[in-house]
């Protein structure tokens, strides 16, 4: 007992000075273009925080996600559950607001935390199985979960030193009861990592680290992700996108609005995620133009000019929950009056160079939380349009 005591102090002590590390801000999410995309979750603590870069596309989400799509050629949509200074038995609390349903495939990195604190390889096999437990029964069929073995820890620049062994030898224990468990598992992938290139002793990963991460890992979870879709029998198309294209879906046509190629895409957009609006924004030398809508839009540029610009400057999803808790919008008069914004989300829509030259925006006058938006589903739809885009030729390259 005075060793967990002196452990837990010591740890308390060292976790203290690593706040000035540098980590991720901004959402904790990745993407990489595509079709039918992969969804995937990271979950846990380590290397899954990205100690050592200022951003998720730099760390494992990003190259996580580029590898995959590398791949398989299909999108890829990584999102990350993650606490740097959190347990095990805190784990499912990181997993509240993720639908598991969607996910088809889950990273968990955990155990250096608990390796330094010294947790009961007893409390560790009961937290560990019921966990596993609990994701197979909220994942679909197809979803596999990859454990990541403990990583060494001396290897973590805090823990280096004479207590960081006493911990480290308490991490095998724990490892061996890791693989244990995951081989009782179903769904579980035990992934050892002390034999790989991965484990980088003395420093804090950067980004070349994060991208041998997200290379070994795309190489362990390719295969099972290209059987999941083999089986989904919906290749190239989002299994949710594919029971909404078979919807009998009428697009809103006023006299002001004719009708447009897209407005299927927008009736399907406006359906999916219950708004009054749906609309495809492009950029030209005015600034922002509605080319087609569904719902009661605001054709007005003082509203193009506002939340759809946003989305045109940032690669990925924008989701605005309450118009009036976000001091960027809340004094706008497209919130106080018509068509009186409350939710909002983008995405952008990009020529054939890349550049992003418009958006697929969803809005409505009740608000919802962030956490309840899909931002893959809207991804998928903006991808419906931007295809149908190129294909009309009414984009051919960049606009200046």
């Amino acid at each position: 007992m005075l060793v967990v005591g002196i452990m837990r102090a010591w740890m308390t002590f060292v976790l203290q000075g690593s706040e000035s590390v540098p980590r991720p801000t901004g959402p904790p999410q990745a993407h990489s273009p595509g079709m039918d995309s992969d969804r995937v979750l990271i979950l846990g603590g380590g290397p899954a925080c990205g100690w050592g870069v200022s951003s998720h596309d730099l760390a494992l989400p990003g190259t996580l996600a580029r590898a995959l799509s590398a791949r398989t050629g299909r999108g890829s949509d990584v999102s990350l559950a993650a606490d740097p200074f959190g347990f095990l038995d805190q784990l499912p609390a990181l997993l509240r607001g993720h639908d598991l349903s969607r996910i088809n495939a889950i990273v968990m990195f955990v155990g250096v935390n608990d390796a330094v604190r010294l947790t009961s390889e007893k409390a560790w096999q009961h937290n560990l199985g019921s966990l596993l437990r609990s994701l197979e029964r909220d994942t679909p069929e197809s979803t596999y979960i990859y454990v990541m073995g403990i990583q060494p820890i001396r290897t973590v620049p805090v823990f280096d030193s004479i207590l960081g062994s006493i911990a480290n030898l308490h991490a095998r224990r724990l490892t061996a009861a890791t693989e244990r468990i995951c081989r009782a598992a179903s769904r579980a992938i035990y992934l050892p990592l002390t034999e790989h290139e991965l484990m980088v002793s003395g420093r804090y990963r950067n980004s070349t680290d994060y991208r041998l991460w997200g290379e070994f890992l795309a190489g362990q979870m390719a295969a099972r992700l290209d059987q999941a879709q083999d089986r989904s029998g919906a290749m190239g198309v989002d299994p949710t996108l594919l029971a909404l294209s078979h919807r009998e879906v009428t697009p809103t046509i006023t006299p002001h609005r004719p009708a447009t190629r897209y407005d299927h895409v927008l009736a399907l957009a406006q359906q999916s995620f219950g708004t009054e609006s749906a609309v495809l924004v492009l950029r030209d030398h005015a600034g922002l133009r509605v080319l087609a809508g569904d719902g009661p839009a605001d054709e007005g540029l003082a509203w193009a000019d506002s939340m759809s610009a946003l989305v045109v400057l940032q690669p990925g999803a924008v989701i605005v929950g309450d118009t009036h808790a976000d001091e960027r919008f809340r004094g706008r008069s497209y919130v106080s009056g018509p068509p009186y914004t409350r939710f909002y989300a983008g995405f952008p829509i990009e020529a054939p160079s890349g550049e992003r030259i418009g958006a697929l925006c969803v809005f409505d006058p009740k608000p919802r939380s962030d956490s309840s938006v899909d931002a893959v589903i809207l991804r998928q739809l903006a991808l419906m349009i931007q295809d149908e885009l190129h294909s009309s030729g009414q984009i051919t390259g960049s606009r200046n």
